[in-house]
Parts: structure tokens; C-alpha cells; sequence
């Protein structure tokens, strides 16, 4: 015990008994002496005191000796709830029915509702111990392998691709190859994601190879034409050369964004940390960000019966209550299967920010949607600024896709979606 507890002890223990009744009143009289001192009592406690330091334990990958080729098999385990998959709708707008309809799933041959594509994303690129990143950069190809469902298991594993300094010097971009897997082992979605580090490192462009996954799920799709080709719920014709102006917006509150993050063991504090920083200094997390430009275009793209994304390159921040995500889409190409129910549809979908009922634009300069490569953030706004100044700040994200769509034979009268 404390020195002072020892000392109070050795007095009033003198004079009573093991119940700690008096025996006579030397010992009360000594403790009332000891206690009505404060100045002995300071003197007491100041020495009695003893600091114990606390340290850090540092969880985190070494960046300094990451090399392309690396592994990193994540320990953690996660199994989606339907909580989870709710919290996702109800933040993501889709009327897919891949998606909704449990009946319908099952007419395809599957066991359920499938998680979506954005939900997928997010939780394989979500890393729990990379706080030493700036921002996210973008994303190279996500291929969905293998359909997931609530219920499922998954883990994850993390490989390094490539590691480059930027040209000035000052950060590192780390390019890593995120795979998930399901309870059985089955690769369900693989993920390039790039993110931007704070320190200069070796460089190193090797990039690894990895064997080429078969597209099971898709191939699955495609095997079923015969059944979707009955009815086709693709309420839109659309055709290459197309620029779509998609009228839904989308935005997430705080706390949607933070509870997302957590769901899926994203803790980086710059969707979190309040402290030092004003509350809409809070980023939302990239991969919400591809999920908002997604849920954005849905209406008019509907109905998504498979998704690949190309290539993702982030431009602006995007902040929790504040930004609202508008889209426009680009049909470049548009490729049909052999019995025409189904079409292969080539687009690029650009996020813009039109907070403060600022619109989206009615045309896009031709640049902007048309080439292999996407344009990088800096010279994205040079390019604005001389083209199209009313977009300088206000392009968010570009993505590049390839969707698997119901064919439309015909124009319909569509009412409501």
C-alpha cells in the first residue's frame, strides 16, 4: 500500500483491536493529528507517488523494408451480418435485383442475395493498420471471382506490388494487390488499391505475377441468358458515344461514414480523429466514395447483372455531410453476347461535387472521357482550368468499369425507378 496508508495503518491499528474497535484513543487522536496537517499530508503524498511511463505498441507494417512481392496474411476474421449488408442499402441506392431479390437469386441458381459489389470493395481494401498513409490514391482492377453472402467468413491478404517515390521526393506510393476469401478458402474479390505514404523509400517497380483468375461468377451469369432473357428489366437504351447525366445525388452523414468504416476495420483517424482537426476536415473513406459515384449512376445503368472496375483514380476530398456526389457516364463501348440478352457495356463515370445546388454540367470536354489512362489529379486541374474553369476542385473521382447488363430490344414507357 501507499506510504501514507502504510503510516495510517501503523496508527490506528496501534490502539484497536483485529475488529478495529478502540482500545483507547491515543491512536484517534494521532490519525485526527495526521489528517488535520495538510501540509504533512502533501509532503507524504508528493513522495508516495510513483509515475509509470505508458508505451505505444507499434502494430504496423515496417515500410522501410516492404518490397513488391511481399505477403501479408491479415489475422483478423469477419463475418457479415445482415446488419452489415442493411447499413450498406440503406446508405447505396440499387434496385439490382442481384442485389434485392432473394427469389430471384435463386432462379439464377444461387443460394441468397448477393453482397454487392461496392460492399465487397470496400471491406477487401480496408486495412486495420495503415495509419502511417496520407491519402488512398486509387484503385487498379477489382474482379468479383466468387459471389458472397451474409453469413459468410472472410479473410484477407495483402501483397505488394509495386513501390515508387513522387516527383517530389517528399511520399511514396505503395501499390498492394488485396485479396478476400471466404470460410472455404474461395478467392471472392481481388483488389488493386494505391495509397500515399509520408516518407521517401527504395523504390522498387518489379511487379509480381499473379495467376489469372477465371471470372466464375460472371461465366455463371452468362450461363443463365437463357433465363433472363424472358424479361429484361433494363429500363435504358444506351449506345457508345452516349454521355449520361445522371440527376441522382448522393452524400453520407458522420455518422454513416464512421460506422461503415468500423464495420468493415477501417480506423484510420483521418475518418475518425476530431482532436486538432475540425470535424469537417474528416475524409470519407475511398472506397465509400466509389460506392457513392456507383449509387449515383444506378438508375440510369440499371439493371446491373455484373461489375468490373478498370481503373480508379481519386482527384478531391470528399467530406461526411458536407460533399454532395453527382455522376456523369461515358458509354465508350458496348459489346452484345451471341444471343443478344445480355451486353457487355464499356463506361467511365465521373464523380462531381454539387454541394450548394451547384449542377452538374450539361457537356464534358471530350479529353476528359475518352483515353486508355486516367488523368492524374494535378494535371486534371491545370486541364480544367483552361477548358472547363467551373469544374476546377469539383471533379471527385474517375472510374473506369465494365458492367454486365440486361440487353433493351426496345424503348419503354418507364414510370418510376
Amino acid at each position: 500500500i501507499p506510504q501514507q496508508g502504510r503510516f495510517l495503518s501503523s496508527k490506528l491499528t496501534n490502539g484497536a483491536d483485529v475488529n478495529g474497535s478502540a482500545v483507547n484513543g491515543s491512536a484517534n487522536s494521532a490519525a485526527a493529528g495526521f489528517l488535520s496537517a495538510p501540509h504533512r499530508n502533501d509532503a507524504i503524498i508528493a513522495n508516495a507517488i510513483t509515475f509509470i511511463p505508458a508505451e505505444s505498441l507499434n502494430v504496423a507494417v515496417d515500410l522501410e523494408i516492404l518490397r513488391p512481392g511481399d505477403t501479408l496474411d491479415i489475422p483478423y476474421e469477419l463475418t457479415i451480418t445482415d446488419t452489415f449488408a442493411d447499413l450498406w442499402h440503406s446508405a447505396f441506392l440499387s434496385q439490382d435485383r442481384l442485389q434485392t431479390s432473394t427469389p430471384f437469386c435463386r432462379k439464377l441458381g444461387f443460394q441468397g442475395r448477393l453482397l454487392p459489389f461496392g460492399l465487397l470493395a470496400f471491406l477487401t481494401s480496408s486495412m486495420t493498420h495503415a495509419d502511417a498513409a496520407k491519402i488512398q490514391v486509387g484503385y487498379g482492377p477489382i474482379h468479383y471471382y466468387w459471389p458472397g453472402f451474409t453469413g459468410d467468413t472472410f479473410t484477407k491478404r495483402f501483397q505488394v506490388q509495386s513501390v515508387r517515390n513522387t516527383s517530389d521526393g517528399l511520399h511514396s506510393i505503395i501499390q498492394f494487390q488485396c485479396s478476400l476469401y471466404n470460410q472455404r478458402g474461395k478467392l471472392c474479390m481481388r483488389a488493386d488499391k494505391r495509397m500515399m505514404f509520408g516518407t521517401r523509400l527504395v523504390e522498387s517497380m518489379t511487379t509480381p505475377v499473379v495467376e489469372e483468375e477465371e471470372e466464375l461468377l460472371r461465366n455463371h451469369i452468362l450461363s443463365k441468358s437463357g433465363i433472363l432473357h424472358k424479361e429484361s428489366h433494363s429500363l435504358c437504351r444506351l449506345r457508345p458515344g452516349q454521355l449520361i447525366r445522371h440527376d441522382h445525388a448522393r452524400s453520407l452523414t458522420h455518422g454513416q461514414s464512421q460506422q461503415l468504416a468500423s464495420l468493415a476495420r477501417l480506423t484510420h483517424p483521418r475518418h475518425f480523429h476530431t482532436n486538432g482537426a475540425k470535424e469537417e476536415q474528416l475524409l470519407v473513406p475511398g472506397g465509400l466514395v466509389v460506392g457513392l459515384c456507383q449509387s449515383a449512376s444506378a438508375r440510369e445503368l440499371h439493371e446491373i447483372l455484373h461489375e468490373e472496375v478498370l481503373a480508379v483514380q481519386f482527384c478531391n476530398e470528399v467530406y461526411p455531410d458536407t460533399t454532395v456526389v453527382g455522376a456523369l457516364s461515358y458509354i465508350s463501348n458496348i459489346q452484345s453476347t451471341n444471343d443478344g440478352d445480355l451486353e457487355l457495356v464499356t463506361v467511365r463515370t465521373i464523380g462531381i461535387d454539387v454541394s450548394n445546388n451547384r449542377a452538374l454540367p450539361k457537356a464534358l470536354p471530350q479529353a476528359l472521357l475518352e483515353g486508355e489512362q486516367l488523368w492524374l489529379p494535378k494535371e486534371l486541374e491545370i486541364f480544367c482550368s483552361a477548358a472547363c474553369p467551373s469544374l476546377c476542385g469539383r471533379i471527385l473521382l474517375q472510374m473506369d468499369r465494365k458492367i454486365l447488363r440486361q440487353s433493351t430490344s426496345k424503348p419503354k414507357d418507364v414510370f418510376l425507378l
